[in-house]
């Protein structure tokens, strides 16, 4: 449909974007009907795995150390560890402020005019 529309050619360009949307549509709503349920109660691969969909890769030798210094909130039962998935998504986030408000604070440092002797880390 590169070209130009005219009165004449309008019904069949109105029917080509007519099912080009329903193609769309069809497409859309397979995706939402995919869409996976994600358990309240994850395991460690299931963890690392959201985890990585969210943006935070992670090994799995690096969640256990996570957990270990109880920086990443976990439940523990026998020899499993379980996460939720709020508690995760809160974590994310805390990580994602804590993050920006330590760049802030290099960002003011280094453009402070009594810092411009100190040498660059």
């Amino acid at each position: 449909m590169n070209e130009k529309v005219t009165f004449d050619t309008l019904p069949s360009a109105i029917i080509e974007l007519t099912e080009k949307v329903d193609l769309l549509i069809s497409m859309f709503s397979t995706k939402i009907e995919k869409r996976e349920e994600i358990p309240k109660y994850m395991n460690t691969e299931t963890a690392l795995e959201y985890l990585r969909k969210t943006g935070f890769s992670m090994s799995k030798s690096k969640l256990y150390k996570l957990t270990a210094s109880n920086s990443i909130p976990v439940y523990k039962e026998g020899n499993s560890l379980f996460f939720t998935q709020q508690e995760l998504d809160k974590w994310c986030e805390e990580k994602i402020q804590k993050n920006t408000q330590r760049d802030d604070a290099f960002k003011s440092i280094t453009k402070n005019p009594l810092n411009r002797g100190c040498k660059k880390l």
